[in-house]
């Protein structure tokens, strides 16, 4: 059967469901990598009143908006993040597969922005007090670019992307004194400049960031971390939307 326009759309929301599935995982894996827990057992649960939820209280993006953002159980709020991140990963999955279509690269692009994606996600909720989560994303990354799609080791953007990264984690550590504080930075930003091909200029939002928590309080603080969670963002809809 020949490829058409009509199969491709098709697959396009095909993906697109297959990635809201994504994101609701990915929920489970950011809400419970917080407290140790593992993300198969036991079932998902009212973190409120602990009620085991059903099949039609998982639905992604449409059961928070059936039920107007509360727990059919105990009428508690439910965070908006689960809609928001269920439909941010379903857009990951679908501009994916619409920008490189079925193959090894879908795979590529699609586990690479997601994973992005997953590690901002931890890094704005700021619960994770591990390193491992942003290494290992980073790691990845090096692999996937550098073993499976084939490029060379060290290259200019590499090199830029490393220094760049650096700089703002050793910024981070002399205003945070702050170990964990140096990986997370670090790494994001990193990430932000090894897959958008680094551009010194594009460095201007990390000091406007940095000099907001250059302020030290809270509002600020706050204020940085999300300006740096949209950066993110923005770096992963670039990759996805630019041929």
């Amino acid at each position: 059967m020949p490829y058409t326009d009509s199969i491709h759309w098709f697959l396009t929301v095909f993906f697109f469901i297959f990635g809201s599935l994504l994101g609701s995982f990915s929920n489970v894996v950011v809400l419970r990598m917080a407290i140790s827990k593992s993300v198969i057992f036991p079932p998902s649960a009212c973190p409120k009143c602990d009620h085991q939820l059903h099949a039609k209280d998982l639905i992604p993006i449409f059961s928070w908006i059936f039920l107007g953002g509360k727990c059919r159980y105990c009428k508690a709020p439910i965070s908006v993040q689960y809609p928001l991140v269920e439909s941010f990963m379903a857009i990951i999955i679908a501009l994916s597969f619409n920008k490189v279509g079925l193959g090894l690269p879908f795979v590529c692009l699609s586990s690479a922005m997601a994973i992005w994606f997953v590690i901002s996600t931890i890094f704005v909720r700021g619960e994770v007090l591990k390193h491992q989560p942003f290494v290992w994303a980073i790691l990845y990354s090096i692999v996937l670019k550098y073993v499976i799609i084939g490029k060379t080791l060290f290259d200019y953007n590499f090199i830029i992307a490393l220094s760049i990264a650096i700089l703002i984690g050793l910024s981070i550590i002399f205003l945070k004194k702050n170990k964990i504080e140096f990986t997370r930075w670090t790494s994001l930003t990193f990430l932000f400049f090894f897959y958008f091909n680094a551009s010194i200029w594009l460095i201007l939002p990390f000091i406007v960031v940095i000099g907001l928590l250059e302020e030290n309080s809270q509002q600020s603080n706050n204020q940085a971390k999300w300006m740096f969670y949209v950066i993110q963002l923005l770096g992963i809809l670039n990759n996805l939307l630019i041929r």
